[in-house]
């Protein structure tokens, strides 16, 4: 559900989105202009202060891959409820297995899971318990 207020709800998962993307410019490999490396990602995504809700953070793998649409590509995602998504990768929460370097996100561009280097920039969508 798109709550016109710069969030979508999902009422399958009872997660609230952010709708549109932070970050741009740049790219998956370490791009610049307002992108983020993880641990920026995750501050950004405590402090933010949404449409008058606070609590939002960085998604798990599990549940960006909540939204990912395998019917659509380039990016896979439902393009009404999440317009102008960049078919570009989008960090996690999850730490990779090693946990110090990697960490994992998600490759909006077909909707695959991918590690990421944690001082590499990457897109970020927050993320709140909605319902």
């Amino acid at each position: 559900i798109d709550n016109g207020d710069g969030t979508v709800t999902d009422t399958g998962t009872g997660l609230m989105w952010q709708q549109d993307a932070a970050g741009g410019g740049g790219g998956f490999d370490g791009g610049t202009g307002g992108l983020y490396n993880w641990a920026e990602a995750k501050a950004y995504c405590q402090g933010l202060s949404l449409a008058g809700y606070t609590g939002w953070r960085l998604p798990t793998t599990i549940e960006l891959m909540s939204i990912v649409d395998y019917g659509r590509y380039g990016p896979a995602i439902d393009t009404t409820a999440f317009p102008a998504t960049p078919s570009e990768f989008f960090w996690s929460s999850s730490p990779y297995a090693d946990g110090a370097t990697y960490a994992w996100g998600v490759y909006f561009n077909f909707g695959k899971v991918l590690d990421g280097f944690k001082v590499n920039d990457g897109y970020v969508r927050a993320v709140r318990t909605g319902l």
